[in-house]
């Protein structure tokens, strides 16, 4: 489970370096809001997806990892997405 939520937060964190990294300083704001917006979004649901799968496949133990997984990175996203934000916009 541990390894799951580890490699979501560092996938999030490398969205959110590539978008401060790519874009210009007088785009900033838009770029975060939009971006990081739909990166955590399709995160979530890439991992609601997943648990979905592997609750149809049958392994319980991966389906409760997924959707801790999507619960944690809500949070997580939404608040660094306002910092973020606050710094940039």
């Amino acid at each position: 489970m541990l390894k799951i939520l580890g490699i979501n937060l560092l996938v999030f964190a490398i969205y959110g370096l590539l978008i401060i990294l790519n874009t210009s300083m007088s785009n900033m704001g838009f770029s975060i809001a939009i971006g990081m917006g739909l990166c955590i979004f399709i995160q979530v649901m890439l991992n609601v997806v997943a648990a979905i799968v592997f609750l149809i496949m049958g392994r319980r133990e991966l389906v409760k990892s997924f959707f801790i997984s999507a619960a944690v990175l809500v949070p997580v996203g939404f608040f660094t997405w306002l910092i973020l934000l606050s710094i940039y916009g």
